[in-house]
């Protein structure tokens, strides 16, 4: 029955995922302050001046954040759309996105890595758009560019400038004005950073380079951690073997662009998920950026399955965790 719901292609299925959104959201917007994290000081530039537009209001931010992440659903729906992942018309790649991303309720706030995911998408956008075309030197810019934008907000998110030289060794036979001019537009926006505070006389280069290097350097420490979240990201871990294993199983019998395609997102959350791992001040934020690319990954396993008992069981048992979740905090 779940499955069969998820599948539906009637429009009508995203006003009922909205409501399902906003249900998970609404101890957030019922709530009098917003929960402290460690990217609230010190701030990068670009998500310090949002941040001062929101103001300290704890409704709007988490409205903001609300809308934000609910337009990049919409982007991941034209991805579909435009790519075709799935042959057919489906809301199964935002259904996903929306319930992975909304499933750490004290980070349903406005918070550097939402903003940063939006750019990132903006990233892909471009890379798989440039599929077998000659010139796409334009293109390449747009991603570096947006990989910068990106990490003017989350500074993390300069990792993802290797995504796109990844995505060139998959789509691209090797050209070194190819992987020169992503650099150049990832460089843009700093530049243009830096000669604004080097102008300003209320700003200094060097307390730039320091705020960028406390941003990069900060320790994280996250309290809001319980069995419930160790369960349900458990359960995502483990329901994405089994679906990459499926796709492996696949990919033979797939036109070799969704191959290409898969592969990059595959490489996407296999790259955000060790710099969560690996890398100590990366915390939960990063969460908004690997439930990209899982969301592909879980879609594509859903449409694709020939019986409906398993995926009727792992959607059961996702929504189950997901209640369990809103109970717990």
């Amino acid at each position: 029955m779940l499955v069969r719901a998820a599948r539906n292609k009637s429009p009508i299925l995203l006003f009922f995922l909205a409501i399902i959104t906003l249900l998970l959201w609404w101890s957030s917007f019922t709530g009098a302050e917003i929960s402290r994290f460690h990217f609230h000081e010190p701030q990068m530039p670009l998500y310090q001046l949002t941040t001062n537009w929101i103001g300290g209001n704890a409704f709007v931010n988490v409205l903001v954040a609300f809308v934000l992440m609910f337009i990049q659903a919409l982007i991941i729906l034209r991805f579909n759309q435009r790519y075709i992942f799935i042959t057919t018309q489906t809301y199964l790649h935002p259904i996903f996105y929306l319930l992975i991303a909304s499933s750490f309720v004290q980070l349903q706030q406005f918070h550097p890595a939402l903003p940063a995911s939006f750019f990132i998408i903006l990233m892909l956008d471009q890379l798989f758009s440039g599929y077998r075309k000659r010139y796409i030197l334009n293109k390449l810019f747009m991603a570096g560019l947006f990989a910068g934008l990106a990490t003017l907000f989350y500074v993390h998110a300069i990792f993802f400038i290797l995504l796109i030289w990844i995505a060139l060794i998959i789509l691209r036979a090797f050209d070194l004005r190819e992987w020169f001019v992503p650099v150049l537009g990832f460089a843009f926006p700093m530049a243009f950073l830096l000669a604004y505070f080097y102008i300003a006389r209320d700003h200094s280069v060097q307390g730039l380079i320091d705020t960028v290097a406390r941003c990069y350097y900060r320790n994280t420490t996250v309290t809001y951690y319980n069995w419930s979240y160790y369960l349900f990201y458990g359960f995502l871990v483990f329901w994405w073997l089994i679906a990459s294993f499926a796709l492996l199983g696949r990919l033979h019998k797939m036109k070799i662009y969704v191959r290409k395609f898969h592969e990059i997102l595959w490489w996407f959350f296999v790259g955000s998920l060790a710099l969560f791992i690996l890398r100590e001040p990366i915390s939960v934020e990063m969460l908004y950026l690997t439930a990209l690319p899982l969301s592909f990954l879980l879609a594509d396993h859903i449409h694709t399955m020939r019986g409906r008992g398993l995926g009727n069981m792992l959607l059961l048992l996702m929504i189950g965790l997901l209640v369990l979740i809103q109970y717990m905090n």
